[in-house]
């Protein structure tokens, strides 16, 4: 959703402002950059996807180009379009259509790919297909889908009630709102490139948009929240004159009808708010590691006896290395008589640690859940194997073993 929601209801509500003399044309032009839109999407999703074959920087600069060029066009546009004279109006009618197809297919291009990379990512490494975060993950993505869906069409049927005037600001302010982000996309880049001079003032603003861009689509929502709330207001008292009770029944009915879609609207602007504020900072909450349990140290050995494990569960614990660094580990039983003896790290998170949520062993950082079978064996998240003996049930582990490792957790 935060890849897709806003960019879905731009284009939605440009597409409501843009209104043609022939219908027809109007489809053709949903259709054509709904069809590049989807077929750029796919490439871009593709190559994303091959290692190291794509400069994903440069391809990101590259996508945004004809973005912000179609946008400067349709905001330049905007402002002139009641002032053509008749004999122009068809070839600026073509003009902003063009401009149009170029920035919703480009925004396609752009903003879809990393929703269309999730379908490969609701099973992770050394995870069954058949659990309940798979599940999850997949009843999740649909919601999200579904979301934007919902989103799209509240905005435009609402956007489509109001009058031109209206219409053309909305669009006007909340393109120019979510262009904030897009333009400094390019800008950035030609500072990295040096295309740009050096100035303070510049970076800080660079940063400022990179680092919250979360923040742009904020703004751009709660701008959008006024358009049901214009149309409620517009839709309480009747201010039409009717002829006869028949009338007046209809346009109840009507002014009725644009309420609820008001709160349809408002609904989903809520909802898509909250997605993306409360409920996401309660996904992404900080996982506390559980405390250190104790263990026995007989000369250089630091020795656990095996009926500590019997419970099945992770069994942290902490030890100061020669140098100094503090090295977590954990000890695991995965099954009769096989346990997985490693440190609270892996080569590819770091010492970001493990976690158990219900049956599962997860890292803390990548949210990948470990297949039990694996701990202990090198490779992939699997955290790193820590050498060990079984005898006299105890598990033993030579604490020059530890010492060895202290670089992982410095």
């Amino acid at each position: 959703m935060e890849s897709g929601i806003v960019f879905t209801m731009v284009n939605s509500i440009l597409f409501a402002y843009f209104r043609t003399r022939e219908e027809n044309k109007k489809r053709i032009a949903v259709i054509v950059a709904a069809v590049l839109g989807l077929l750029t999407a796919v490439i871009s999703t593709a190559v994303r996807e091959i290692p190291n074959f794509v400069n994903r920087t440069n391809l990101s600069y590259y996508s945004m180009l004809p973005i912000v060029a179609a946008l400067i066009g349709i905001l330049i546009m905007i402002p002139i379009r009641d002032k053509t004279s008749s004999k122009k109006s068809e070839i600026f009618e073509n003009v902003f259509m063009v401009f149009v197809i170029i920035y919703t297919a480009s925004s396609f291009g752009y903003y879809l790919p990393p929703i269309l990379v999730q379908l490969n990512k609701f099973v992770y490494y050394g995870e069954t297909a058949l659990s309940t975060m798979v599940l999850f993950r997949i009843i999740g993505y649909f919601l999200g889908i579904l979301a934007m869906i919902l989103s799209v069409v509240g905005i435009y049927n609402t956007a489509s009630k109001l009058s031109a005037k209206e219409l053309e600001r909305v669009v006007f302010t909340g393109l120019a709102i979510f262009g904030i982000s897009q333009v400094f996309v390019v800008i950035q880049r030609l500072y990295s490139m040096k295309l740009l001079p050096k100035s303070d003032v510049l970076f800080s603003m660079i940063a400022w948009v990179a680092n919250n861009t979360l923040i742009i689509n904020f703004v751009v929502m709660a701008f959008f929240a006024f358009l049901p709330i214009l149309l409620f207001s517009k839709n309480i008292k009747i201010n039409e004159a009717y002829e006869n009770r028949a009338q007046l029944r209809k346009i109840k009915y009507l002014m009725m009808r644009k309420r609820q879609l008001s709160v349809f609207f408002m609904a989903m602007i809520t909802i898509n708010i909250l997605s993306l504020s409360a409920v996401k900072s309660f996904a992404n909450r900080d996982v506390k590691l559980s405390a250190p349990e104790n263990y026995i140290l007989e000369g250089e050995h630091i020795i656990v006896p095996l009926s500590d494990l019997e419970d099945g569960h992770l069994h942290r614990y902490s030890y100061k290395a020669a140098d100094g660094v503090d090295i977590r580990f954990f000890l695991i039983k995965k099954s009769a008589g096989a346990y997985g003896v490693v440190l609270d790290a892996c080569e590819i998170c770091g010492p970001s640690g493990y976690f158990e949520r219900g049956n599962d062993v997860v890292c803390k950082l990548c949210d990948v859940v470990m297949n039990r079978g694996t701990i202990g064996f090198k490779g992939g998240c699997n955290p790193i194997p820590i050498p060990y003996i079984v005898h006299d049930e105890k598990i033993k582990i030579d604490i020059k073993d530890l010492d060895a490792q202290s670089s992982v957790f410095k």
